[in-house]
Parts: structure tokens; sequence; C-alpha cells
């Protein structure tokens, strides 16, 4: 069975919770036949689960659920809990605003704006239906778990909150629109595409946590929860200076929340899980005396939040059960992610030294077939004209001639092999083209030549080269393309199109081949030595470049290179 991409299983897992805290809130917080409303919020969570190949589609169909969903609960007279936007359940706002992210990613722009729009209409018709069914009667305070507030006020919030959720959703899938078409992905870039699932858990529940707010003086701890969730999301680039940053936040929230007297409550959600972000970071990348340290340190920091708050949350068992327990939760999962990449790296290392291993192999039997056999050949013409030279000079002649021949095809080979070990390609092999094993003169002329052999599905050609290119770069780029190549013919059978780009971005020359294949066969055509993407890697590493590999979205896979054009002087 094929495994779900990260970003689905991050979207499964985010609309799953959401579901889950919607029916801990129906039980609990409502009447007998609140948990009818639960079937029209799982019905917007498949819409937006569709939403990720077809956003589109998925985002009619959400719009027409979530109405269908409103009419349903009017007539059923049934009281839904609502988080941020009045009337609407926890799960109908994630998939909403999953959907108006990713269609503004990847939908044209007239069916962007058309079905952002319909998402828009159909949450507020629905806000107006459900008014009709709760009516002003049902309202907040401290000692219920989540009830319903009709009033001016609440619906002014109610509009603002969505209008800044509808601002944010958009920027997000513009960025993400922008991000796909650059060419070259930068490092907050890449730190973003890889930390948005934990932003995105946090800023739910930062969203719990504004729910709870009893006046405006709670702000200053939902502040504080939030700078300690922005300090999570980019921890992994420093996760010490942050731990410390996000420390202070916390400390500082609760100290004026404390002399505001706002009877926020001694717990924050928001910054509890923030610092098991932290902690699983620390554990993760800093050596275990400093991560012991900050974990002291974010522990510490809440304990004296909550005492701040409330004199009495010391002597609270249960609070500082749970705050303990999230806290190790916190430190067993950074251990279990240490384990894991040291895990991965014995596990490239191994992989870089085996490739290593068989290409000296390969070499020595170059070496062996092409160098020695020329240079047998010498010694052999050599021994013969000695043996005539004597007798018949005239005969001695063409011997030489071979001797002369068979020398510089000895000496060529010699220094194709020679350069091959100084670039530090070590990609020769037997039997390789002419292409691959020598230095090219002409690369715009050897890449079209590969791409006219190529079998596969039709190439996109995107080719801007620099004037001069040094010959061993010249080559790295021309058995980068080639060996990308050879893998979509292996493992992309379906692709439909493949992207080559070879252009310069200032001082650097970058290298990019994608395709749009869906499926990955488990045995490629051809096999797979597993070699391919290590000696990629090691010739780009060694011409001091950066690469990737890996899936490129939703579908396809993607080869990047950087190679730096400018070598320091020495």
């Amino acid at each position: 069975m094929t495994p779900l991409p990260v970003p689905q299983r991050w979207l499964a897992a985010l609309l799953g919770v959401s579901l889950l805290l919607d029916l801990v809130l129906l039980v609990g917080g409502g009447t007998d036949r609140s948990v009818l409303a639960l079937p029209g919020a799982a019905a917007m969570a498949v819409c937006a689960w569709f939403g990720v190949s077809r956003p589109a589609i998925g985002a009619t169909l959400g719009a027409l659920t979530l109405t269908v969903s409103s009419v349903l609960i009017r007539v059923a007279d049934v009281n839904v809990p609502s988080v941020g936007l009045t009337h609407i359940m926890l799960t109908e706002l994630a998939a909403g605003t999953a959907l108006v992210v990713l269609v503004v990613w990847r939908s044209p722009g007239f069916v962007a704006v058309a079905s952002v729009t319909a998402l828009v209409v159909s949450c507020v018709a629905a806000i107006v239906i459900r008014l009709l069914t709760c009516g002003s009667y049902y309202c907040f305070d401290s000692s219920s778990t989540f009830t319903l507030l009709v009033s001016s006020s609440d619906l002014f919030a109610t509009l603002v909150f969505g209008l800044i959720l509808l601002v944010a959703a958009v920027v997000t899938g513009l960025y993400l629109r922008r991000a796909a078409k650059q060419r070259v992905e930068t490092e907050m870039g890449l730190l973003i595409r890889k930390q948005w699932p934990l932003g995105g858990a946090l800023a739910l529940l930062c969203l719990l946590e504004l729910t709870e707010l009893g006046n405006y003086t709670g702000v200053v701890s939902l502040a504080g929860s939030v700078f300690a969730g922005v300090c999570a999301f980019f921890a992994p680039k420093y996760p010490l200076r942050n731990a410390v940053l996000a420390a202070g936040g916390i400390v500082f929230a609760g100290l004026a929340d404390g002399v505001s007297s706002s009877g926020y409550g001694e717990f924050s959600i928001g910054s509890t899980a923030a610092c098991m972000a932290l902690v699983a970071y620390l554990v993760r990348y800093v050596p275990p005396r400093q991560a012991a340290w900050g974990t002291v340190m974010l522990a510490g920091a809440l304990v004296i939040s909550m005492a701040a708050r409330d004199s009495r949350a010391l002597g609270n068992a249960d609070i500082m059960f749970i705050t303990t327990f999230l806290l190790l939760v916190g430190v067993a999962t950074g251990w279990y992610f240490r384990a894991r990449d040291r895990e991965r790296n014995q596990t490239v290392k191994a992989a870089v030294t085996s490739a290593q291993q068989g290409e000296r192999m390969a070499l020595a039997r170059e070496l062996h077939d092409v160098v020695a056999h020329h240079v047998t050949g010498i010694v052999v013409q050599a021994q013969a004209a000695l043996m005539v030279a004597g007798k018949n000079p005239d005969v001695a002649l063409p011997a030489l001639e071979k001797i002369e021949r068979s020398g510089t095809e000895a000496l060529t080979a010699m220094r194709t092999l020679v350069g091959s070990l100084r670039d530090g390609s070590a990609a020769w092999t037997a039997g390789t083209s002419d292409a691959t094993g020598q230095a090219t003169t002409d690369l715009a002329a050897d890449i079209h030549g590969v791409l006219e052999n190529f079998t596969g599905p039709p190439v996109e050609l995107d080719l801007r080269l620099p004037p001069e290119l040094p010959h061993e770069m010249g080559r790295s780029v021309l058995r980068l393309v080639q060996e990308s190549l050879t893998n979509v013919g292996k493992h992309a059978p379906d692709a439909s199109t493949v992207t080559v780009r070879v252009a310069t971005v200032e001082d650097t020359l970058h290298i990019r081949v994608s395709d749009d294949g869906r499926k990955r066969p488990a045995n490629p055509a051809g096999g797979s030595g597993g070699y391919g993407l290590v000696g990629m890697r090691e010739r780009v590493e060694l011409l001091g470049g950066r690469f990737d590999a890996g899936p490129s979205g939703y579908v396809g896979w993607s080869v990047e290179a950087w190679l730096p054009m400018r070598k320091d002087d020495k």
C-alpha cells in the first residue's frame, strides 16, 4: 500500500483532531441532539481532503455541504459549539480555511476567486441560518465549557475574526503559489514548508485559547502564547536561543496577567504546547547538557506563569501533573527523532561508503581493461620492432606507428580517469558513453543530445548557461541531467511531462529535473541499484554545491542541485 504524502497526512491529522474536539464539545456542552451536527462537520472534512487533489471541486462541495448542514441544523433545532466564528464548528472552520488555501494555491485566478467567494457566502449564510436556530438565550460564562452567544458585539467580533482568518488564508495560498513558481527555494521557504503543520496546530490551539478570554486584559496571555508559538515555529534553526526567548515571553505574559488580575486562568494551552515543541527540538538538536538546561528553563517559565496568575496553581495536583506529563511527551518525542536522525545518518554513510567502493572497483576494471590493454599492445609492438629492426628496418615503421597510436590512446584514457578522480565525480564505469565519461566542450549540444535520446514523456527544457563553464562542472551537470532522466524512465512510467532546467541564478548554477508522475512502482523497469541519488549527491557536494531530491508537492518527483560557479581564492 502506497503511503500518503506528508502534507496529506498532516491535513488528515489536523482534521481528525478538530473532529474529535468537536465531538467532545458536543457531548459535554450540548443537548442530546447536538451530536446530530457532527455528520455535517465530518462531510466538510471530507471535502477538504478531496480538495487536495481537486481544489475547486472540493471548495464547491464544501460550500454546498456547509449550507445544507446549516439548513438541517435549523430544521432539527440543534445547538452547535463554535470556536472563533459564531455558530461555526471547529472542524468546519479548519476545513474551510484549508480549502481557501488550496484553491488560492493551486487553481487558476478566476476559479480561485469564485471558489473563495462561494466559501465566504456559504459561511455567512450558515451563521445567519444557525443564528435563527440558537436564539439569544444561550450565552457564554466561565462556568460552562462552550455555549453560544448572539449579540451585536459577538457578531462584530465574528466579522473581525473571520476577516483576519480569510486574509491569512489567502496570503498563505498566494505565498505557496509564488513559491511553486520559484525555481530556487530559499532557506526561509524551506523552513516554512517543513514547519507549517506545527504552525497550523499551534494556531488552532491559540484559537481555542481565544474563546476563553473573559475580558480584554487576557489578551496579554494570548500574546504570550502566540509569541511562544512563533519561537517554536523557528526553533529548528536556533533551538536554545528560541527556547530562552519563549521562556521570557511566557514569564512576562504571566506576570502581566497576574498584575492586571484578569482572571484568565492559570493554565495556558497555547504556551504549554509551544513549550512541548521547543523541548522536542532541544532534545533533538542540542547537546544533552544544554537541552537539559533549556527544558528546566521552559518548565520553570510555565510554573512561574501559572503561579503569577493564581497562587493556588502550585497546589493544584491536576494542573501540575498535566503540565509535567506534556513536557515529558516533548522529551520523548525529541529522543525519538534524535535516534531516528542518528540511524538515518548511519544509513546514508553506509550507502555512500558502499557506492564509493563500487566506483573504485569500476575504476580499477577500467584501468585494467583500457589502459593496461593499450600498454600491453605497446610492449608487444616494441618487441616485434626490436626483432625485425636489424634485418628489415622498413618493417619496423608500421610497428612504431601502432606504438604511437596505442600510446596516445592510453594517455587519453589515463587523463580521462585522472580527471574523473580530480573533480570527485567517481562516476566512471565501464561501458559509459562519451558524454558522461569525458569532459564536455559544448554542454548545450550535449544536453540536447541526451534529450533527443530520451525515450520517456515530452521534455520541457529551460536552458540558460553562462558564457564560460569549467569542464568538470559541465560534465557534472550533464551527468545529473542524464541520471535524473534515467530515474524518470524507471520510477515514473505514468508521467506526462518532464521539466529540465539548467540556468544561472546570480553566482549559482541551478539544475532541476522534475516530473508529474503520481505512482512510484515498487519494482522499477530495469531494476534499481540504489546508488543513483547517492552518486549525484556526492558529485554535487564535492563541487561545493547543495543537492535535494524528493516529492515535488502532492505529485511527482524532483531532483535539484545548486553548484557555485565562483570558487574562493586559496
